[in-house]
């Protein structure tokens, strides 16, 4: 693209931790080029003039996407060189405020300075004190990266979720239609900007009421999309260090709850997400959010499959905690057959080598669900215990109604046979003959 308003209606990302310097590309201007280099890059940050981008571009393509892209722009003023004050338009044009600094070498900007743009900040800089200028541009840059621009954070934001920009851009404008500061809030927390002055109590709870009128305004993805910055807000690490017993008591209603009732799922994923959060972060309600994840799983009202179970199982799966570990194999001797299903699973598939004993009590039991029992069986294969051969054998003995022609799982014999083909060779020849008797 080579046209300024090319980059205006092409809703460019924001390369974080660049900086593009428009400056006259004149050799007495290299000195300048190499202080503003060094600053940058002790805050990690890679500065570049047009001539320094290795491209085949002509070089007007290469400014106008050093302007539209970069996070900072810096601009040297110095000489009120023509193609500077150019470049220096687009940049008033395409990025927001904040993200341009002005210096200059001239020593009277109220003369050299042209009247619009006098009354912008200006950082004035002499090669007589080289520090000065570096401490200066150093604040001034660090001051500009702190500055959140809603617009582009939202649009980076949700673009790396794939949401769609025609989305993305009706969500900004009706989310700053209802309030642009708690738009901002949103931003400053999830850019880790926030700080008790500026996000108290209060503010948390007017913040959801605001997200919870923008998740009423649409269905659909409108509305993934809120519950996605609820779940990035209120997971964050200020607000999980400062307003944990705020999210437990006015967000997570029923975390204190003997029951789950059905409802809007989209809330339960919401409430789980959190506490999955809270269990990774190794927070200090971690054994709560547990209990709340052991709550849901218990609850026989929900279905056997739903996506927030999944979640939940997919969570104990992967998560590497003992006190997740611990829960989950007292899950298997519990009254619940639904979370002892879950824990089943999780057992065998993580593998969690304490719930042996466990896994060998139900089916000496005599546990009458052939799915738990398969889910055992599998669960004992799958991390080689030997002595569970015979128990496995003389269930299946007792059992027969459960694998025969009308069992209410068909796969039963199958899972049987494979375990004990693995664990031991004489019961599955038993196994064999009593299948075939």
């Amino acid at each position: 693209m080579e046209y300024p308003r090319d980059y205006a209606v092409s809703n460019c990302d924001i390369n974080v931790g660049t900086a593009f310097v428009i400056m006259p590309i004149k050799s007495e201007f290299d000195m300048t080029l190499g202080l503003i280099t060094e600053v940058c890059e002790s805050l990690d940050v890679k500065a570049q003039r047009a001539d320094d981008i290795t491209k085949q571009d002509f070089i007007m393509s290469n400014i106008l996407e050093g302007i539209a892209k970069s996070e900072v722009i810096i601009v040297d003023i110095t000489g009120s060189n023509p193609n500077v004050f150019y470049e220096l338009g687009i940049a008033h044009t395409l990025r927001a405020r904040h993200s341009v600094i002005l210096i200059t070498q001239d020593t009277d900007i109220a003369k050299t300075t042209p009247f619009d743009i006098r009354h912008w900040s200006i950082l004035p800089y002499s090669y007589n004190n080289k520090s000065l200028f570096k401490a200066s541009l150093k604040a001034k840059i660090n001051d500009c990266r702190k500055f959140i621009d809603s617009d582009e954070f939202i649009n980076r934001l949700l673009k790396s979720y794939t949401f769609e920009n025609s989305l993305i851009r009706q969500f900004i404008d009706i989310s700053k239609q209802i309030s642009i500061t708690n738009l901002e809030l949103s931003c400053s927390i999830l850019s880790d900007n926030a700080s008790i002055q500026s996000c108290n109590r209060d503010k948390i709870l007017e913040l959801n009421t605001y997200l919870t009128t923008l998740g009423d305004y649409k269905d659909g993805e409108f509305q993934k999309i809120v519950w996605l910055l609820k779940y990035l807000i209120y997971t964050s690490n200020f607000v999980l260090s400062q307003y944990i017993d705020t999210i437990k008591a006015n967000f997570l209603k029923e975390w204190r709850r003997d029951s789950i009732s059905m409802g809007n799922m989209d809330y339960w994923e919401f409430v789980t997400n959190i506490c999955c959060k809270i269990i990774e972060k190794k927070h200090k309600d971690k054994s709560d959010a547990i209990e709340w994840l052991v709550k849901y799983l218990r609850n026989s009202r929900m279905g056997r499959i739903d996506k927030v179970r999944t979640k939940i199982e997919d969570f104990m799966l992967t998560i590497q905690d003992k006190e997740v570990d611990k829960v989950v194999v007292d899950m298997l001797i519990g009254d619940s057959r639904t979370a002892k299903e879950s824990a089943v699973d999780i057992c065998g598939q993580k593998p969690i080598y304490e719930s042996v004993n466990n896994l060998l009590q139900i089916i000496q039991d005599n546990e009458s669900d052939p799915h738990i029992i398969r889910s055992c069986i599998n669960a004992l294969a799958r991390m080689n215990v030997t002595m569970a051969a015979p128990i496995i054998l003389k269930w299946m003995e007792k059992n027969r109604d459960k694998w025969g022609m009308q069992a209410v799982s068909s796969s039963l014999m199958s899972v049987a046979e494979n375990a004990l083909r693995i664990l031991d060779e004489n019961s599955y020849i038993q196994l064999i003959t009593l299948k075939e008797a």
